[in-house]
Order: C-alpha cells, then sequence, then structure tokens
C-alpha cells in the first residue's frame, strides 16, 4: 500500500473521533503533568498532524506489516481493555501513523535522557523501557522507532 493511501485510510478512520475531548483533557489542570496528560497532548498534537501531513514523496509500505501492527494492537486491547474500542481504534489509527509515515515514537517524548522515559538525542528517539517489553508477547514495542536506551543513562 502506498504511504499516501494509508494516511487517507487514517484520516476516515478518524474523521468521527471525538478529540475535542482528547484536547481539552490535555488543557485540564487535574491531570498535572502526569502520564495522562502527557499522552493527551501528545495524541491531540499527532491527530492535528494527520490531518495537516501530506505525503511529498509517496512510498510502499508492505501490507504485511500493517496487517501485524493492526492485529497487535487489537491483541493488546483484547487483553488490557476489550470493551473499550473507540481507543483501540483510535490507538491503533494513531500507530499506523506513527510507525509507518511519520516515523516517530508510539509514546510521548522529551529531550531529557535523566527525566524523560522516551527521549530525543543527537537525531534519534531512545526508550528506557523498550529493553523490558520488547519480547512481551504481541509487543507494540517491535514497530517503534525508539531505540533501546543503553547503560548510558541507566534505567530510572
Amino acid at each position: 500500500m502506498k504511504a499516501s493511501e494509508l494516511i487517507g485510510i487514517i484520516r476516515e478512520n478518524l474523521k468521527d473521533y471525538p478529540i475535542d475531548y482528547l484536547k481539552r483533557k490535555a488543557t485540564d489542570d487535574r491531570y498535572p503533568d502526569s502520564i495522562t496528560k502527557r499522552l493527551a497532548i501528545y495524541n491531540s498534537v499527532i491527530y492535528d498532524e494527520i490531518y495537516e501531513n501530506e505525503i511529498e514523496e509517496d512510498f510502499e509500505i508492505r501490507d504485511s506489516l500493517i496487517k501485524n501492527l493492526e492485529d497487535d494492537v487489537n491483541y493488546y486491547f483484547s487483553v488490557y481493555d476489550p470493551g473499550d474500542i473507540e481507543t483501540r481504534d483510535f490507538t491503533r489509527n494513531l500507530s499506523l501513523y506513527l510507525v509507518f509515515i511519520a516515523k516517530k515514537p508510539l509514546h510521548p517524548f522529551g529531550d531529557n535522557p535523566n527525566k524523560d522515559q522516551v527521549y530525543y538525542l543527537n537525531g534519534e528517539y531512545f526508550c528506557k523501557d523498550k529493553i523490558k517489553y520488547l519480547k512481551d508477547e504481541n509487543s507494540l514495542c517491535r514497530y517503534c522507532v525508539s531505540k533501546k536506551a543503553g547503560l548510558t543513562f541507566g534505567f530510572f
């Protein structure tokens, strides 16, 4: 499948998602610097980016990789939150975009290796938890662009 086709499918799948709810959560003071707030901010920004991004140089994405990622997101939600179809579908579409088009981490990232679990340093993304979760069944870490953070910064 071409990247331009995939982003069109993602846009169509997300068009009815209640993004205003997520954007309100991103500015809600009840979540001061929590993972909930950071995810809401990151996902809101990525949602907007999906609709603003135009594929300049189209490229091919193997259908089998797309299907594998979709299946693994479905598996994750079947185990951890089987009733939340809306969040599963939202997560699946954002993950497809982040992995195959934007080539950004699946989790919010910062720029401080001492503070952030996922961080950007010298042109690359790193994740301190990837080494722990990479071998989990159907792990989404296998798709994430973040590299395993080495012992240089340790695990905090």
